[in-house]
């Protein structure tokens, strides 16, 4: 259980740049009360959609937009009049400024409505158009990709491309929140065939452009993580991994610079905000794609494969991807909340929206400005940590392979004969039956295999990701959104802090494990201890238990579920913690107790079973005090002998945890908690109980975890006899 690595992010959970969580906003919006001025100029832009004049369905298109943005309740105001089979019916418009407005306001629509709105436009057939305006855009990037260099367009054909790349935006930008929404519009983008779009506007993102290119690399990055045929498209299309290496390769900061330097040419000098130029918040978008590729590469090519040979993407993560993500992880939290904080009140207030004739939904203060830089930073950092999970994730864990069916059909029968014998056998028969301790033949413990990546000591020792991670972990005055149903001060701030600390402490996990992996078999070795800071980690984690179990109502609070997440990954630091050095952690009762008070809060059976075998390795640890062992001791034998039923994850757990703790009969502990508390007596009286619960798990549909019980149940009964064996 311990041992569960982060290879994959839980998609609903990564930061949208664009997309804020109905929960964290405020003025009743996200309980569905709408703006009464807004419920009003619904009825006459919807009707304009459908104006002869292209000029008022243009008007209309960019005016949905502007009402909705960031206010669900006027969103799903607008949905009951179906606002989103009105706007895919422009998508076949004949005027291309139609077209780019009515993609962009889908475009929104799906990053500000979330999976709900994603999957309501596959339903009213979205797929079908975005097909076309697929083919479209392809032939017109191949059409400007041989037009003769050094030619002055006309203004018609200059209009028609800035048209393009607006379009191609919008549509990739779709494509991306699609695939994201669930399995059934995944495998719908699946099938359109984007690739070859996406890599084109890669292959010419200098004459393209850095928002559409942008937004093909986030596409590409989502399509690419656990979806196997997309992958396979994208390494069988021609000059491809070739297109992605050379990005990957090139220096992101002449890009910066140039539009730096644009921005200053255009406004004259850069604006201040109370005296802090703008430039202290860089643009950042070559840098984020930049990332984004990078994680596409690891996402497409596993080390050692057929693929790698052309790619050899090991020498590519230590050599450019590592450094590049190295140089992000020093980013001070605290100051740039302080930044946010201070530019967030100075965002103009919500006012009844302009719609005017000149309506402009791009127009934005420079506050607003500076903090979308702000947002895009922290983005960054969180694809970073991403795609750092995936280097730290040094464990190969083994596959469960089904049996063939005649295998299967023998297994069962087999199974099936035990359990009708052991139907009318009581604890003491059970026992009797149980093997023998003293004949048993150990079998090899087969240690997990460590992938040698990136070394361990480079990440390590070399660049001392423990301590850096640990200390961008730690939450901050807007991590989470208030309790007090008040919106954050910037809600897009919140929602991507709150991703970004489960992203690092899900890297940290990874880190851990392959740390604890790598330990020589008899424990733990000075040179690691050395080169983790064990208690430092203890500490950070602790502060954020700590934090977070500060307010435990907000645990059960709808749109707070990132704190449970944040949570269960914390505790699962602390488990690779305790796995790599226990016995040079600095121990307070208070930490024995808030482990386990934690776990009556976790709603995950596996982030249970981390917390029980980091108690178990506590309680085993060469100094533990007697004091501490019986606390968790007592605490896994009342888990055991409960009369209510533990799920079978969290069971197997518990037997193990007192098998391994009480193992060794010469403990100073053994005679004065387990001995003196009786805990042989309680553990022979549920053996019957532990077989019942082992039987019910369903062989043919968790044949590992049925295995693992029915390991777990003869460890017990052997455990009893040995005990038993050493009072004669």
């Amino acid at each position: 259980m311990g041992k569960s690595q982060y290879k994959k992010k839980t998609q609903g959970w990564r930061h949208n740049p664009l997309r804020v969580p109905d929960a964290h906003l405020g003025g009743g919006k996200g309980e569905g009360k709408a703006d009464p001025n807004k419920e009003k100029q619904m009825l006459p832009i919807l009707n304009k959609l459908k104006s002869p004049e292209y000029a008022d369905r243009t008007w209309a298109c960019a005016a949905i937009c502007n009402l909705i943005q960031n206010d669900a309740a006027t969103r799903r105001l607008f949905q009951g009049r179906n606002v989103v089979g009105e706007l895919i019916e422009r998508l076949s418009d004949s005027v291309d400024e139609v077209l780019v407005e009515a993609s962009g306001a889908l475009r929104n629509l799906a990053i500000d409505g979330g999976h709900e709105l994603c999957g309501e436009m596959a339903n009213k057939g979205i797929m079908s158009h975005l097909t076309v305006l697929i083919s479209k855009i392809t032939n017109t990037i191949d059409s400007l990709a041989t037009a003769p260099q050094g030619v002055k367009p006309t203004d018609a054909e200059f209009q028609a491309r800035k048209h393009l790349l607006s379009l191609a935006e919008n549509v990739i930008s779709l494509l991306w929140s699609l695939a994201e929404a669930n399995p059934k519009t995944l495998q719908a983008v699946n099938a359109v065939g984007c690739e070859g779009l996406l890599i084109k506007v890669l292959a010419g993102r200098e004459s393209l452009g850095l928002g559409v290119s942008l937004a093909a690399s986030q596409a590409l990055y989502s399509l690419t993580q656990d979806n196997p045929p997309f992958r396979k498209a994208i390494v069988n299309y021609p000059n491809a991994l070739e297109t992605i290496i050379s990005m990957i390769e090139e220096d992101h900061t002449p890009v910066e610079s140039s539009y730096a330097a644009q921005s200053r040419n255009g406004k004259g000098k850069s604006k201040e905000i109370n005296g802090t130029a703008q430039e202290e918040f860089p643009d950042g978008r070559a840098l984020l794609r930049r990332l984004l590729v990078s994680g596409v590469i690891r996402n497409c090519v596993l080390a050692g494969s057929r693929t790698d040979e052309r790619v050899n993407i090991t020498g590519l993560t230590s050599g450019t991807i590592l450094p590049l993500i190295n140089g992000l992880l020093d980013i001070n939290l605290i100051n740039v909340v302080d930044k946010v904080l201070g530019l967030a009140q100075q965002v103009p207030k919500e006012g009844t929206a302009n719609l005017g004739k000149d309506l402009k939904t791009d127009h934005r203060s420079a506050a607003e400005l500076s903090l979308e830089r702000s947002e895009r930073s922290l983005t960054t950092v969180v694809i970073a940590s991403e795609v750092l999970t995936d280097i730290c994730a040094g464990l190969e864990d083994e596959e469960d392979v089904p049996l063939n069916p005649a295998e299967a059909i023998a297994q069962d029968e087999e199974i099936d004969e035990d359990e009708d014998m052991d139907e009318i056998l009581a604890d003491e028969d059970l026992i009797e039956r149980g093997r023998d301790p003293l004949l048993e033949v150990e079998e090899p413990i087969l240690s997990p295999t460590v992938n040698p990546g990136a070394t361990l000591s480079h990440l390590l020792r070399t660049l001392q990701l423990p301590s850096r991670l640990t200390a961008l972990s730690q939450l901050t005055a807007l991590s989470f959104p208030p309790t007090n149903n008040q919106p954050s001060p910037h809600p897009p701030t919140t929602s991507v802090l709150s991703v970004l600390h489960l992203r690092v402490l899900e890297a940290l996990n990874n880190l851990l494990l392959t740390t604890a992996a790598s330990l020589p078999s008899g424990g733990e070795s000075a040179e690691i201890s050395g080169t983790v800071p064990v208690q430092q980690l203890w500490a950070g984690m602790f502060a954020i238990i700590s934090a977070i179990g500060s307010e435990p109502d907000a645990l059960n609070m709808k749109g707070q579920e990132m704190r449970v997440e944040v949570l269960e990954m914390a505790l699962g630091c602390i488990w690779g913690t305790v796995k790599v050095a226990p016995n040079v952690l600095d121990i307070q009762n208070d930490h024995i107790q808030t482990l386990i008070d934690s776990t009556r809060v976790l709603r995950s059976d596996v982030a249970k079973s981390r917390v029980i075998e980091a108690l178990s390795a506590l309680a085993a640890r060469q100094n533990v005090s007697v004091e501490q062992n019986q606390v968790i001791g007592t605490w896994l034998l009342q888990l055991l002998t409960a009369s209510s039923t533990l799920t079978p994850d969290i069971l197997i757990s518990v037997l193990n945890a007192i098998i391994d703790v009480y193992a060794d009969e010469t403990r100073p502990y053994d005679k004065p908690v387990f001995v003196a508390g009786g805990f042989l007596e309680s553990l022979s009286g549920i053996v019957a109980k532990v077989r019942a619960e082992i039987k019910r798990i369903d062989k043919r549909k968790n044949r590992q975890l049925r295995t693992q019980g029915e390991e777990a149940y003869e460890n017990l009964v052997a455990f009893i006899k040995y005990r038993r064996s050493l009072r004669q």
